[in-house]
């Protein structure tokens, strides 16, 4: 909260706490004649008195009025430079994006809104799902809301724990650390897995040595871009074929495919049947890359007809973004996707 609407507030209760304290002292009166003498008296309606003054209560009543009129004219003059500076829509913005912070939940916590943060939260976008940014820079965020002006974020050091509870780490799905340094991430990783033990964590390592460490400290996922970008390098030398068709199923914006993963729930009408039976890519148009069996650390590529799908087990498909609504429909029972 801003520090001169606080102000104003303190100052406000402060004379009606005080004004009604003094009339019961110095008058005698009872507390609600005294709250109500003071409110009329800071609010300069001009009813009567409710009970005759002493001498002590008519110089207590002056000094009361000239501080009424202190915080009114304190409080119409802060309106009034907010409202010429631009500020009240800010503040409102504010505001309502607290309101929606306070309720949201199964969402992702970005830390780090840089380049590669701004990649991410692109494709959070996207994809249609929620996310809190968490950044330190206020120029940062502030090119951030000129691009992506719904997102919910919050200024601070995401390595603190009273951030993480800001940004409801507790109700979180997943969290993503990618600032500018690996011992940040490591710090970011620790608190996160301490607050939420079951959430997902993704992080990058800006060195291939510090993949191990993050991984000690709790991440479930450590991407190195440096290693990436070697891979893909050498691929674009190689491969050049198969670099374009990554590049097409990763980043495309005309064909708009997308390389995904939908994991079954129990309640799915599709566990206990086999591809064969499910027919998923005439069904819903998807090519059915591999199954992740929920028992096992490996994946099934390319499976076979008979495979039986079950629940909690991780389909892993490409295709467009509205057929993959169509899967997760019957995944999930659910489309996160529009």
């Amino acid at each position: 909260m801003e520090i001169r609407p606080l102000f104003i507030l303190i100052l406000s209760a402060g004379a009606v706490f005080g004004g009604t304290v003094g009339y019961v002292f110095i008058e005698g009166w009872k507390f609600i004649d005294g709250l109500y003498m003071t409110v009329i008296t800071l609010s300069t309606v001009g009813f009567s008195e409710v009970h005759t003054l002493s001498h002590t209560g008519r110089v207590f009543t002056i000094f009361l009025i000239i501080a009424g009129l202190f915080v009114i004219t304190y409080s119409i003059t802060y309106i009034l430079q907010i409202r010429s500076e631009g500020k009240f829509q800010e503040y409102m913005r504010r505001r309502e994006k607290r309101m929606e912070l306070e309720k949201i939940e199964n969402h992702f916590i970005i830390c780090g809104a840089g380049v590669t943060g701004t990649e991410v939260v692109g494709e959070f976008v996207k994809a249609n799902e929620p996310f809190v940014i968490i950044e330190e820079k206020q120029t940062t965020l502030d090119f951030l809301f000129s691009h992506f002006p719904d997102a919910l974020t919050i200024q601070g050091n995401a390595a603190r724990e009273e951030v993480l509870r800001e940004a409801r780490i507790d109700q979180a799905r997943g969290l993503m650390a990618s600032v500018s340094t690996d011992e940040e991430n490591v710090f970011i990783v620790i608190t996160a897995r301490f607050l939420n033990p079951g959430l997902r964590i993704v992080t990058r390592a800006n060195l291939p040595e510090s993949i191990e460490i993050l991984k000690r400290a709790g991440a479930d996922f450590v991407i190195c871009p440096q290693e990436i970008g070697a891979h893909r390098l050498a691929s674009a030398a190689l491969r050049p074929r198969v670099n374009s068709f990554l590049d097409v199923i990763l980043k495309s914006e005309t064909l708009d495919l997308t390389l995904d993963e939908v994991e079954v729930s129990p309640e799915a009408e599709i566990v206990g049947k086999s591809l064969r039976e499910l027919d998923l890519p005439s069904r819903v148009g998807l090519i059915l890359v591999a199954i992740k069996p929920h028992d096992q650390d490996t994946f099934q590529f390319n499976p076979s007809a008979s495979t039986v799908i079950h629940a909690h087990d991780t389909i892993i498909a490409l295709g467009k973004f509205q057929e993959f609504c169509k899967l997760r429909d019957l995944g999930t029972g659910s489309c996160t996707l529009q």
